[in-house]
């Protein structure tokens, strides 16, 4: 009986592990080679990071709005005009003087600055998150890159056409003052013409500012999605560095994280963050709990604790879903987890906020098939080959008591034996 009782463990050791093997080979896909136009990216971005560090300013001077040329105030209404018609005169002449400082495409020239100071800035905030951390998402060097080889090609354009359009404005604020002022003689003719020419110039204005924007939008839209997702990174990151329990594995790499609320009892639960890292579910409780201390006296807890740690292999199915909400407004976006017996819970409900619970179900699918190692940045995929070498090189028994052992996640280097307790490294 005794006898038994010593090959059991045993027995179970071997029997996770083989599962637990099949499991990684099944899903282990092909490595997937980087884009071929990726060194090429990376060299155009490194020389920009390089330029921008010099003291000399690394673009050509950006365009400023030229001031305004001088033209004469407008005319007071004449006298004895009545009020309804003095109104209408004084409102047409504010109407004007916010046309004519409009007509000068002051927003198209902050919107050439602002693209410019993107893409001095954006690929520096990147090299800082990689310094700290963030591996993935390496399509965000090509994007920068893309963008700024684009503008490079339209910039002259952009600037010729938004000079044409402030030349003809010129002319076009001209012809309108005149009648502008000729409005001020109360005629009736002469305000309906100037009113013309005012809507007129409203309509050119517009038009000149379309003429222009047209030619950036792509550029200017796309830095703004990558202006976003370095948010959203940074963020995580800077939520990792607050935790005084998440430990990270060498070469694992976060991937997203969103504020969250565990419903441990299917409604309700300690709200936190969410982590998904390229091994690993972690919810982490971050909120301040008050607490009553008698009738009218309560003190404020902050909890900050680690209380889920999943590895992605271990979970065996997602769903997401949208719940609640009226006329398709407020739904509150579902994640649910079914993991296997070695992982700390069977099931996990989460609501996440502000993220879409698909995009996770379909990040998670991604880590666990080892396609999100593709996404990981050039000079960081080294380190996934190294670690998974290491995993790969733990004794297939404990050295102490000969229970078999569970291949580690990669990037673990030592680990305890879950029967003797015995350290147990790597090599």
């Amino acid at each position: 009986m005794d006898q038994d009782s010593d090959k059991k463990p045993n027995i179970r050791g071997i029997a996770r592990k083989i599962q637990r093997e099949v499991r990684q080979e099944v899903n282990r896909p092909a490595r997937v080679p980087p884009p071929p136009n990726r060194a090429a990216a990376r060299a155009r971005l490194a020389a920009r990071k390089a330029a921008v560090r010099q003291p000399a300013a690394p673009r050509q001077p950006q365009p400023q709005p030229r001031p305004a040329a001088p033209r004469p105030a407008a005319s007071r209404p004449a006298a004895g005009l009545t009020p309804e018609v003095k109104a209408q005169i004084s409102s047409l002449q504010q109407r004007f003087t916010s046309l004519e400082g409009r007509s000068q495409l002051s927003d198209v020239y902050d919107a050439i600055g602002e693209i410019e100071h993107k893409l001095t800035n954006l690929p520096l905030e990147l090299d800082g998150l990689r310094d700290r951390g963030y591996v993935h998402s390496g399509q965000l060097e090509d994007r920068l890159a893309a963008v700024d080889e684009q503008w490079d090609d339209i910039r002259s354009r952009v600037e010729s056409t938004l000079q044409q359009q402030v030349n003809r404005l010129d002319a076009d604020v001209d012809s309108a003052i005149r009648l502008v002022n000729n409005a001020a003689t109360g005629n009736a003719a002469a305000v309906s013409a100037a009113e013309r020419a005012v809507s007129g110039l409203d309509s050119k204005i517009s038009a000149a500012q379309r003429a222009v924007s047209n030619l950036y939008d792509n550029p200017r839209n796309e830095l703004q999605a990558v202006e976003q997702a370095i948010g959203q990174s940074k963020w995580m990151i800077e939520q990792l560095e607050e935790s005084p329990e998440i430990q990270l594995y060498e070469a694992e790499g976060p991937i997203v994280a969103v504020e969250t609320q565990w419903q441990r009892d299917g409604k309700e639960g300690p709200e936190g963050v969410l982590y998904l890292t390229d091994q690993r579910v972690l919810f982490e409780q971050k909120e301040e709990i008050k607490k009553k201390l008698g009738l009218f006296k309560s003190e404020s807890e902050k909890l900050h604790k680690l209380l889920l740690d999943i590895a992605a292999s271990d979970i065996e199915s997602t769903a997401h879903s949208e719940e609640g909400g009226f006329l398709g407004m407020g739904k509150a976006d579902i994640l649910e987890l079914v993991c296997s017996s070695n992982a700390p819970v069977s099931r996990a409900r989460f609501h996440l906020k502000g993220q879409n619970s698909s995009e996770w179900a379909a990040l998670i699918k991604r880590v666990q098939n080892g396609d999100i190692d593709a996404d990981r940045a050039e000079e960081y995929l080294e380190a996934v080959s190294e670690a998974e070498a290491a995993a790969g090189s733990f004794p297939a028994q404990c050295p102490n008591c000969f229970a078999a052992v569970i291949p580690p996640p990669r990037g673990v280097t030592r680990i305890n034996c879950e029967f003797c307790g015995s350290v147990i490294t790597a090599g």
